[in-house]
């Protein structure tokens, strides 16, 4: 028996967007910034697509910008911020695609303090903005965390900084929230979203900018004029037609699949702490999206997840993977866990294929396998 639980990575390409993606690509030919009637066909397919992505998230079409992923979307994002004066607040548990270029701003970056359940202190958050309105330049903010699943108080927070400062910029990785749902709403309080079509069975190599109108963002590529001058760079029309297409179908199933996969993920949660109280659930107590973030203390996550394959149990490591060497979870540090505990996370993701009999042999391959480890 085979059972993916690692929906958030793992995702193939849906059969909806495989067959999208090779209808394009054999239908349209040309540069879509061409002159010619192939560039006509290209440019007509592209911003169809344009056009289905702003109509599911209620917004206009130039305010959907298309990239190669979510890492060049936030890069862009703060490359933009980081080019206004003032001081940029954001996270320290943000994805490492917007940690690695907020990090090299230096002391222009303020971190919002974290709770230890994986949501950001709101109220401590909102005394550190209130501390700096004159200076308060860009706010980013993750509508949930792509570890813990935890959802973030991006309306209270993108209120009080567009109150301190209205020409504050708001940037939110929506990236998690796809198959859940809830973007059309984020995208009311967020001048700047990210979205990521192979999260949700597009293909790879395809991003969505969400960008409300009037904001200004340097491009990151220059050399063409393609995407509103936004970005250069020839698109890959069939990319993004596979991509938007696996993006509306996600956000037409979000309600079954929050119903769907919210009852798996409370299935394997209670299996879980019911199995050994050494076993802690981050983000428990708050409101979540189908993920769940397991911390198996005084065990390594690696070993977990070899003697899980050895099963047919698939699931990842909270903490990213460098030069071979696991490293702790840099979210997991954040909320105040030990080294050797955030090197022990283990993240499990639902997918819509999975049932309750899949969750129940993923519980008792995991309790044999910490069972052996921990008795070592």
């Amino acid at each position: 028996m085979e059972v993916y639980l690692d929906h958030a990575a793992t995702t193939p390409m849906s059969e909806a967007a495989l067959v999208t993606y090779l209808e394009v690509a054999r239908a349209t030919r040309g540069n879509p910034a061409s002159g010619h009637a192939a560039g006509a066909s290209a440019k007509h397919q592209l911003e169809l697509s344009r056009n289905r992505v702003a109509d599911a998230f209620g917004l206009g079409a130039d305010e959907v910008l298309f990239t190669s992923g979510a890492t060049e979307s936030m890069n862009w994002a703060i490359h933009a911020a980081a080019k206004r004066p003032g001081t940029i607040f954001s996270t320290p548990i943000e994805h490492s695609c917007a940690m690695e270029p907020l990090k090299r701003l230096g002391d222009r970056v303020v971190w919002l303090p974290v709770a230890p359940s994986g949501i950001v202190d709101l109220p401590a958050a909102m005394e550190a903005l209130k501390a700096s309105p004159t200076t308060l330049n860009a706010l980013i903010v993750m509508g949930a965390n792509n570890e813990t699943g935890v959802i973030q108080p991006l309306r209270e927070l993108s209120s009080l900084a567009k109150r301190l400062n209205p020409s504050a910029l708001v940037i939110s990785d929506l990236v998690a929230m796809a198959p859940w749902g809830g973007i059309a709403e984020a995208m009311e309080w967020v001048d700047f979203g990210v979205l990521s079509p192979h999260k949700v069975g597009g293909p790879v190599g395809v991003g969505v900018v969400l960008r409300r109108h009037g904001i200004e963002v340097a491009p990151l590529l220059i050399g063409g004029a393609q995407e509103y001058d936004a970005r250069a760079g020839t698109v890959s029309v069939p990319l993004i037609a596979a991509g938007v297409e696996a993006l509306i179908n996600a956000s037409k199933a979000s309600n079954a699949y929050r119903r769907a996969c919210g009852a798996l993920q409370n299935r394997l949660e209670r299996g879980l702490l019911a199995d050994d109280k050494r076993i802690i659930i981050v983000g428990y107590e708050e409101s979540r999206v189908g993920i769940t973030s397991a911390v198996f203390l005084g065990l390594r996550a690696e070993d977990i997840l070899f003697l899980l394959d050895e099963r047919g149990v698939y699931a990842s490591a909270g903490a990213a993977c460098a030069s071979g060497a696991m490293q702790p979870s840099h979210v997991l540090r954040a909320l105040g866990y030990a080294r050797e505990d955030a090197l022990s996370q283990v993240r499990f993701s639902y997918g819509g294929s999975l049932c309750d009999a899949d969750i129940d042999y993923a519980l008792q391959a995991v309790a044999e396998v910490v069972g052996k480890l921990w008795r070592k």
